[in-house]
């Protein structure tokens, strides 16, 4: 048992130091560990870090391969803590590996990436394969996190240009680019709503104002900026967007302000197709994937049938389901 108490959050009281543990494990097995403490005195802190390494590197412990630990010192009342609070390596590695689509990933604690790794390959492979860029093509990765999915497409365009509002992950995007060999990305740190509408002008006239534009965005739960998305809307050049979404609701919100007409946009988006993935087994949560097309390209859905074949189609469903329901009634 810790000499340390466990945090108490109550107004008034907030006494304690545990406040909460974050473990992540890469395909590989190897687990870096980030423990959320409330702020001690150094030599305090010292004793408490002592440790704590000490139990997770323990005989005990070596079944769990774990190779980075962190603490985070979080003196709010919300275990969500502020941008900027402080971060303490005390052992390992400071990032680890995710090895993902034949590249390598180089992770810090705070770094955003996919819970469920194997289902999480198989979301960017469809999705990646329906974002389909011209070789020659821009493709804006927007919340891009450490870079997964713009790298896993960087060798089939011209340039990818990633957004990202926390610095760490931004960082670790251009590293990962350096480790896998990748040259013709770049990364920007910001909110995106204040960095897309002055980027993407400059990135225009650097690769040419006939150059094709192609987007991904992957944003947090509250979905996207209006200014990001009426920058995106407004881009002459951008013919689809590739929405990954892990809120329905927010998508839907999102969707409605890319596709509604308005009187100096004649050219909205349109939802093409989409596919529910099952990132979370066992809840009620599912990820997403929804392409967008403008509506100048998008490719034209069937007619629908004539009033009279919609009436008699229907008419035929209830005959059949009378004469079925006709039979059950008459089986012994």
């Amino acid at each position: 048992a810790s000499s340390f108490p466990i945090f108490d959050r109550r107004r008034g009281v907030k006494t304690g130091v545990w406040r909460t543990v974050m473990c992540r494990q890469s395909a590989n097995g190897n687990m870096s560990v980030m423990v959320q403490i409330a702020p001690l005195e150094e030599d305090k802190r010292a004793e408490l870090t002592g440790l704590l390494v000490k139990a997770l590197t323990s005989d005990d412990a070596e079944d769990l391969k774990i190779t980075s630990v962190h603490l985070q010192l979080n003196d709010g009342v919300s275990d969500a803590a502020q941008p900027g609070a402080p971060l303490i390596h005390i052992h390992g590695d400071e990032r680890m590996i995710m090895p993902l689509m034949g590249l390598n990933f180089e992770i810090g604690p705070l770094s955003f990436f996919q819970t469920n790794i194997v289902t999480c390959a198989l979301l960017y492979e469809r999705a990646l394969s329906w974002l389909c860029p011209d070789p020659k093509a821009l493709v804006l990765d927007v919340c891009c996190g450490v870079g997964t999915i713009g790298l896993a497409v960087a060798n089939k365009c011209k340039k990818v240009v990633g957004l990202e509002l926390v610095p760490e992950a931004v960082e670790s995007a251009k590293h990962n680019a350096a480790i896998n060999g990748i040259k013709n990305a770049e990364y920007h740190a910001g909110k995106a709503e204040e960095t897309l509408p002055s980027l993407l002008p400059k990135e225009l006239a650097e690769l040419g104002e006939d150059c094709e534009v192609c987007a991904i965005v992957d944003p947090p739960r509250p979905g996207l900026h209006k200014d990001v998305l009426t920058a995106l809307r407004c881009c002459d050049q951008l013919s689809r967007i590739v929405y990954i979404s892990c809120n329905p609701d927010s998508l839907v919100e999102d969707v409605v302000k890319l596709t509604s007409m308005t009187h100096d946009d004649q050219d909205p988006f349109v939802p093409v197709r989409a596919v529910a993935v099952d990132m979370f087994p066992h809840t009620v949560h599912v990820e997403m994937v929804l392409l967008l097309e403008r509506k100048s390209r998008a490719p034209v859905p069937p007619p629908l049938p004539p009033k009279e074949q919609q009436a008699e189609g229907s008419a035929k469903k209830q005959e059949s389901a009378a004469e079925a329901s006709e039979k059950t009634a008459a089986a012994p």
